[in-house]
């Protein structure tokens, strides 16, 4: 090798061992830098990590209907706490359950107690809030056939909204025996709907919860069934602790927002209180009376 060529290689092993002197020379500073970024991340506002946070509720209403009651809570929501929250409806009760199966639903969601006990169990999702009032259903019938007792329905027509709705699990609990069973019609596009169908004669009877059975004084209640926590709102662990504080901080001072009074007066409900987990215990083997948990 010539003198040049030789210089040349002396100085590409220099130059090589610089550079490798200078890269582990600022490997720690980059990977402490990275360390203190991930533990700043901490303080990032929430609404940054989140987003847009989705809120579904239970298919109770059709959903364009759904969307005229619902979206006054969630605008009241993002009023007063400050948040993002987008209203998320399913068409109907089979998508719901559907996609619920799956956890492929939004990290906030407002529905019966029987589901947010076994989303609890299942997926994590802890409850935030509940209706000041528990949630009963009642069979109601017409007054002509007010004095009769359960078993005087089997083989009649029942009017109820689709499974796993917790008045059609009523409904199946009240009728367990596979071989006299009433007529159940799920066909009802909502709980209002279902007591109509008693007064047009399409059904002898009808599923309805207790705040709706109330407005029927003409309608007897045949059977009522176990009163459960009423509507509720529960948070999957995604949802960071601080966030689970607003919502429930907005939402049990609700009744007192005179300016958002018809968030509650769309869901006809009073007041929203705080969720206490251990009154749902238990609440997911409603399912069982339908599926197999």
């Amino acid at each position: 090798m010539s003198m040049s060529g030789c210089l040349n290689y002396s100085r590409a092993v220099v130059f090589r061992a610089i550079a490798i002197f200078i890269l582990f020379s600022l490997f720690p500073i980059v990977l402490a830098a990275q360390e203190d970024e991930a533990e700043s991340g901490d303080d990032i506002p929430v609404q940054l990590l989140t987003g847009t946070i989705g809120m579904l509720v239970h298919p109770d209403y059709p959903p364009d209907q759904a969307r005229l009651v619902y979206q006054p809570l969630v605008d009241y929501l993002n009023d007063v706490a400050g948040l993002d929250i987008e209203l998320v409806v399913e068409r109907n009760y089979h998508r719901y359950w559907l996609e619920s199966r799956r956890n492929n639903v939004p990290d906030l969601i407002l529905e019966d107690a029987h589901i947010t006990a076994w989303r609890m169990r299942e997926f994590g999702y802890q409850p935030l809030i509940t209706t000041l009032e528990p949630m009963t259903y009642s069979l109601l019938s017409n007054a002509a056939l007010a004095d009769d007792q359960l078993q005087d329905f089997v083989g009649r027509r029942i009017s109820t909204l689709p499974s796993p709705s917790l008045g059609y699990l009523a409904l199946a609990r009240w009728f367990p025996n596979p071989l006299q069973q009433p007529q159940m019609l799920s066909t009802a596009s909502s709980w209002l709907d279902a007591v109509e169908m008693v007064f047009s004669a399409e059904v002898d009877a009808a599923v309805a919860p207790a705040n709706l059975a109330a407005r029927y004084p003409n309608l007897y209640p045949v059977a009522t069934s176990a009163a459960v926590p009423g509507l509720t709102l529960s948070a999957s662990s995604a949802v960071p602790d601080d966030i689970r504080r607003r919502l429930i901080e907005a939402l049990t001072v609700l009744h007192d927002n005179p300016d958002h009074h018809a968030a509650l007066f769309e869901l006809d409900i009073d007041r929203f209180v705080e969720a206490d987990p251990a009154d749902y215990a238990g609440l997911e083997e409603w399912l069982s009376t339908i599926f197999r948990m």
